[in-house]
């Protein structure tokens, strides 16, 4: 199991970044249209994507991508001390299986008061912003270990 980033409030300064890549697969699309239900031609039909729509293979599912924030949160900015409060996305570009993303968060803003930590998230794939996104997160101030 990948360790995760375990910073505190005060560790945390506007304008830190972190960022990770992920590959995109035909199975993780599958597996996520089956998990939500959102089994959409547009989403398991390359051939209807591609003569149907504007677009020239299935789509990854927007919420697909948007869990990768999830992993960025909870993984790597802040890390296990953080719990997400709200988040928002704008889908800009289409992502495809075989795209290689970087998921990247910006500390934007801090709150002493709340504990809270404001990110700039991007999925960008081959240098193309594909989703933009901001986000709330507390940080927790824990000192479980495991």
């Amino acid at each position: 199991m990948l360790a995760s980033a375990d910073l505190r409030f005060e560790q945390i300064d506007v304008g830190m970044t972190r960022s990770f890549l992920r590959l995109v697969t035909d199975s993780e699309i599958d597996a996520f249209g089956s998990f939500s239900g959102d089994l959409s031609p547009l989403h398991t039909s390359d051939s209807y994507s591609a003569g149907q729509t504007q677009y020239r293979k299935r789509l990854v599912h927007g919420m697909l991508l948007a869990c990768f924030t999830s992993g960025l949160i909870g993984m790597h900015l802040p890390g296990r001390r953080s719990v997400c409060l709200s988040q928002q996305f704008d889908f800009v570009e289409p992502v495809y299986a075989g795209d290689e993303l970087e998921v990247k968060g910006e500390v934007v803003a801090k709150n002493e008061s709340t504990q809270t930590i404001s990110l700039r998230t991007t999925i960008s794939a081959g240098g193309r912003v594909c989703v933009r996104g901001k986000a709330i997160v507390r940080v927790l101030d824990t000192n479980w270990e495991e």
